[in-house]
């Protein structure tokens, strides 16, 4: 990994001021039994994935776009994760049962 310079440093300092500690999402169980979400925080951000998982970095790609952080910074800025309850409230662990939606505080 390339050392960056000290006005990068300054632009990473920047840029990661810019995310909120968090973000608030609905997420919503797709009839093919992908997921959907909607970044309610962020006029417009919308993203799908095919697992939790998945979804949850599309999250993280859908903040990071629209907070117009530069390509070669991507590396360096926060990522949001849900808590471990959702995953069992979208039924993902088998003791729980499966439900359809959910809004959810994201914490980086």
């Amino acid at each position: 990994m390339k050392k960056l310079s000290f006005q990068e440093k300054e632009a990473v300092i920047s840029l990661i001021k810019v995310f909120p500690k968090e973000i608030n999402v609905t997420i919503h169980r797709s009839e093919d039994g992908g997921f959907f979400a909607k970044i309610n925080d962020f006029d417009g951000c919308v993203t799908e994935g095919e697992t939790l998982s998945e979804l949850i970095e599309m999250i993280n790609d859908c903040v990071r776009l629209y907070l117009n952080v530069p390509k070669k910074y991507l590396q360096f800025m926060p990522s949001y994760i849900p808590s471990i309850g959702v995953a069992q409230e979208f039924n993902i662990f088998p003791d729980d049962n499966g439900i359809k939606q959910k809004t959810i505080q994201f914490v980086k």
